[in-house]
């Protein structure tokens, strides 16, 4: 009989998975453990609506009546600090000690640290939580130049607000070209003409070398020796997943908590979702994904799991973002072997979107402003339907035609 469930994590995962399990009839006691004082909120918001000033704060992800309706025990501001894998048993940092049947184990991902001469200077930010963006907010300032140290999904939705804020902004991006792993060279490099157009300043193969300034920030050197001015930086060079607690308590891990397609780890007692999870693809292999979606789905699988409802479930990564005014939504794995199939042209400013096709099967899809057919190329990526590519490309054809068996 399962009487007592921890989650340690407050965020997506953690919430999703309370509310699945008292869903799904189970009574007993859920204890939810979270490092930040507030009530679980939404974070996808803090790169685009607050710090857009659309909002003040993020929605909540339940709001406070909720929690106590369905009985669920809040540690918030209270991390845990100790798994004990045998004697099932979390301990937090107040010195309470909870016991648990099951354990779910949702603590996200850390920032990478920059790590570089001056990079503890203030005025360097990164943007993990409300507390981190209300700093980075508070730099937001028209005429004021800010350099992002990275050129991924959350770097450049910074740009795109910081542009419209007023702000003199430069990518700093390693690579040859932005977002090549998310949404594929082409898609990536129509992103940064769009960033570029809204007056963003793009530096690729550029890597820091040092931060200059007394106390507060001033300028950025580049390996080159180029000196670019800056008042602020966002250092935003990806995370690791935060496995040091179960790695300590001897649960298998590497680079993320090691879990099967039901989200349970080495240990029969102990589950893991979200970003910390290095979950099994559909398409092979297995991997954190920190997006949203796949987040929910496996939090949920997770859940269902601790109950004794084993409902396998293979993940596809999908996610999506908002850029230069433009919405992008993506699912599968745009790099990899195979053909790239478009439907509309990007330069026209209609919905567009391109499959990464291969043997005919839909694999994986980017959509540009084009929400509707996104819902239909979602279903063809996860059926890996095959589809003739003059169709797939022929603006006349309706998609959903392309779902019809075909014999």
């Amino acid at each position: 009989m399962i009487k007592n469930i921890v989650i340690v994590g407050s965020g997506l995962a953690g919430v999703t998975a309370a509310r699945k399990l008292r869903g799904r009839g189970y009574n007993g006691s859920i204890h939810l453990i979270g490092s930040e004082k507030e009530l679980p909120y939404d974070r996808p918001t803090l790169s685009k609506d607050v710090l857009g000033r659309r909002i003040e704060v993020p929605p909540k992800l339940m709001d406070d009546a909720w929690y106590e309706k369905e009985k669920i025990d809040l540690h918030l501001g209270d991390k845990a600090v100790a798994i004990d894998a045998r004697q099932r048993s979390v301990t937090l940092e107040s010195g309470l000690t909870l016991d648990f049947d099951r354990l779910l184990f949702a603590t996200g991902i850390q920032p990478r640290t920059l790590s570089v001469t001056g990079g503890g200077l203030d005025g360097v930010h990164r943007l993990r939580d409300l507390r981190d963006c209300k700093s980075l907010l508070s730099a937001f300032e028209a005429g004021r130049n800010l350099v992002i140290i990275g050129g991924g999904l959350i770097g450049c939705e910074v740009a795109t607000v910081a542009r419209k804020a007023g702000l003199e902004v430069t990518i700093v991006e390693c690579a040859d070209e932005l977002l090549t792993r998310v949404l594929g060279r082409q898609v990536g490099a129509w992103c940064r003409e769009q960033l570029q157009a809204l007056g963003v300043r793009v530096e690729l193969r550029a890597q820091v070398e040092s931060i200059f300034g007394e106390r507060c920030v001033r300028s950025v050197m580049l390996f080159d020796g180029r000196e670019l001015v800056a008042d602020t930086i966002l250092a935003s060079i990806g995370g690791i997943p935060d496995d040091n607690l179960l790695s300590a308590a001897g649960i298998y891990c590497e680079t993320g908590v090691l879990v099967d397609a039901c989200g349970k780890t080495s240990c029969d007692e102990i589950y893991a979702a979200g970003d910390v999870a290095a979950w099994p693809l559909k398409q092979g292999g297995r991997r954190s994904l920190e997006t949203y979606i796949n987040t929910q789905q496996q939090a949920e699988t997770a859940s269902l799991a601790m109950l004794g409802d084993f409902q396998p479930q293979l993940q596809i990564p999908t996610s999506w973002t908002e850029i230069a005014g433009q919405r992008i939504q993506i699912i599968g794995d745009m790099n990899g072997p195979g053909e790239y199939v478009w439907r509309g042209e990007l330069t026209s400013g209609e919905p567009a979107f391109v499959v990464r096709l291969l043997y005919g099967k839909c694999l994986a899809a980017v959509a540009i402003n084009a929400s509707r057919d996104f819902s239909v190329l979602s279903r063809l990526v996860i059926s890996e339907i095959k589809v003739s590519t003059v169709l797939l490309s022929d603006t006349n054809v309706s998609l959903r035609e392309l779902l019809k068996p075909r014999h």
